[in-house]
């Protein structure tokens, strides 16, 4: 646990205006600057998100007027190859760069159209390599393929790679193991324990703080690190101590975050102490470390009871992974059986039923609602490709109304349109089921979206978890519905939890607001089932 105040320096921060922002999105400068000083970061390189929309050499000119707003930032230059001429060569490049003190250069290869390959973008890299000057790159703007070739033709430059999602990592990690130059940020790098999973492969000096600002909530990227299971000292190094070795540089000291007593918790990586209850994780069965083919270690039972009990998950529901995504709705109610019958204080069970399998829906139901006494209900369309209203679920639907059930109901590759009538037919005809419209946070688009239906029927509920970790999203729920119908989740192991935690955990929100949507809503639905 973090009992010294960890100095995080943030190395992914866009400023200014850039194209397509939703218009609840965070972008002017000074209200990024208060999200740092709220989540306690101390300083953050930051480049013009007009250099990505518009133009490198018109967003870079753009940059030093943001940086003149805060000691707390850091210019990062977009950079593109010069054969058109219409970009600076790498030697006038780096001689501006020197001029206006800027450390690090960005590329958007996929954006930007073109391909960063030796013949294209070669000089360019020599020169940043010969001046020690870091090269960042976003996950999904050059393949695996590029971005090993750029390490090979140039081993003697640094590459940070940016906001790279989870779920790549058998296509990271070999590039990291043969490329020493490779660094790595986490905002989007969610896959469960990836922190102790990368630190235990490569030490800590190639991972770096990054949050993804302003789409992604830093306090989301700041919990996986001060929750991590590793040493003291490899966190101060990951917090910011390798950025600012990278760049020769220090931000000015962060006050510690102290907006009320779970963020004073949370920044020192204690358990929280107000009730949490996770109403939405998955789990991997014993002996067990992959789901669906993406890596999912340490999702056991055992490991994810021993990380909720650091973070202070109190209680959690699951559905098993293997009845979900894997395909077998009857092993995974079983092998949450297990899970429940071993820690019975800090368990509860989502049933999964697919009629594809199950020949009798309303005998599955009454077994796994009646005898084995779970509370959830998790229909899933990506499972069995029927719809949620469909008849065959109807003797569901009818005992979850009659036992006061909650139903966890994901878009699962459907339409918005059509998940959001079946929610509301549901809704309708079942009004004692409360039912979650899941991933309610993941955009702006669908907060908007979701939250109208919310509005209109009382059982329905929003819940959060979302490798996206919106900035502003839950705000802006808790806005429209109230606090009330909002509900914590993290779908670990699946995601890792620590930075669905610190989503919550640093959203501006009232001490009571985050107490009811930390813990307090999912016990009343839990109170009133099977009752």
């Amino acid at each position: 646990m973090s009992l010294d105040r960890l100095q995080y320096f943030d190395c992914n921060v866009n400023v200014g205006k850039i194209a397509y922002k939703h218009p609840l999105q965070m972008w002017r400068t000074e209200d990024l600057i208060e999200e740092l000083d709220r989540s306690g970061i101390a300083g953050a390189l930051v480049y013009h998100g007009m250099a990505k929309s518009h133009s490198p050499a018109y967003g870079n000119r753009l940059l030093a007027g943001e940086l003149a707003k805060s000691t707390r930032l850091f210019g990062c230059w977009v950079g593109l190859p010069d054969q058109m001429g219409d970009f600076a060569s790498p030697e006038k490049l780096l001689a501006e760069m020197k001029e206006n003190g800027i450390k690090a250069l960005k590329i958007f290869p996929n954006s930007h159209q073109f391909d960063p390959d030796k013949r294209t973008a070669g000089r360019l890299f020599d020169a940043l390599a010969e001046e020690r000057i870091p090269l960042l790159i976003d996950g999904g703007e050059a393949t695996f393929a590029q971005l090993a070739g750029i390490l090979r033709d140039h081993p003697e430059l640094t590459v940070l790679l940016q906001g790279q999602s989870w779920s790549q990592e058998r296509r990271l990690f070999p590039i990291m193991d043969e490329f020493e130059k490779l660094c790595i940020e986490f905002s989007a790098l969610q896959s469960n324990a990836i922190i102790e999973t990368a630190y235990e492969r490569y030490g800590a000096s190639r991972l770096f703080f990054g949050s993804g600002m302003p789409r992604k909530s830093p306090g989301a990227a700041r919990a996986l690190i001060d929750y991590a299971q590793i040493p003291e000292a490899a966190k101060k190094l990951i917090a910011g101590g390798n950025l600012a070795a990278l760049l020769g540089i220090n931000p000015p000291a962060a006050q510690a975050p102290d907006q009320d007593e779970i963020t004073a918790q949370a920044s020192r990586g204690l358990p929280i102490e107000i009730p949490v209850y996770d109403s939405h994780t998955h789990l991997i069965e014993d002996g067990g470390g992959t789901g669906s083919g993406y890596p999912m270690l340490r999702g056991d039972i055992d490991s994810m009871i021993s990380m909720y009990r650091l973070l202070g998950i109190r209680r959690m529901s699951i559905a098993p992974w293997a009845g979900i995504n894997g395909g077998d709705s009857e092993a995974g109610n079983e092998i949450a059986v297990q899970a429940i019958s071993k820690y019975p204080d800090e368990v509860e069970g989502y049933a999964v039923i697919d009629p594809n399998y199950v020949s009798d829906v309303e005998a599955e139901a009454r077994k796994w609602h009646q005898e084995k006494r779970f509370k959830g209900m998790k229909p899933y369309y990506y499972l069995s490709h029927i719809p949620y209203t469909d008849p065959i679920y109807e003797p569901w639907w009818k005992l979850g109304n009659e036992l006061c059930l909650y139903a966890l109901v994901d878009p699962a590759g459907q339409s918005d349109s059509v998940y959001i009538s079946q929610i509301e037919e549901l809704a309708r005809l079942y009004p004692n089921v409360a039912i979650f419209m899941d991933h309610g946070a993941r955009s702006f688009e669908i907060a908007v979206l979701y939250a109208k239906t919310a509005k209109a029927y009382p059982n329905v509920y929003l819940q959060l978890t979302y490798t996206t970790v919106t900035l502003g999203a839950i705000e802006y729920l808790v806005r429209e519905v109230g606090a009330d119908k909002v509900l914590f989740g993290t779908d670990s192991p699946m995601r890792d939890p620590r930075p669905q935690v610190g989503w919550l955990v640093y959203a501006n929100l009232s001490l009571d607001e985050k107490i009811a949507v930390f813990g307090g809503n999912m016990k009343r639905i839990w109170d009133r089932c099977l009752v």
